[in-house]
């Protein structure tokens, strides 16, 4: 059962600074940056592909649900 607080979303990691990570929608081509204090989890492939989990609040704010 997923957690109603939170949305998880498949990306591609792009780059990381001190406090955020931009990562790629690949279904809307948009590139953001997620605040790692809005990030629940990151799931990172080889090839930087991955899933993202993060509050649903920055979800909503990113116009991501």
């Amino acid at each position: 059962m997923s957690d109603p607080d939170t949305f998880e979303m498949a990306c591609q990691f792009l780059r990381e600074s001190d406090t955020a990570v931009l990562v790629l929608d690949p279904a809307s081509g948009e590139e953001l940056w997620i605040p790692f204090s809005q990030t629940e989890a990151m799931h990172r492939n080889p090839d930087h592909t991955g899933k993202i989990v993060m509050t649903r609040w920055i979800a909503r704010k990113k116009g991501l649900c």
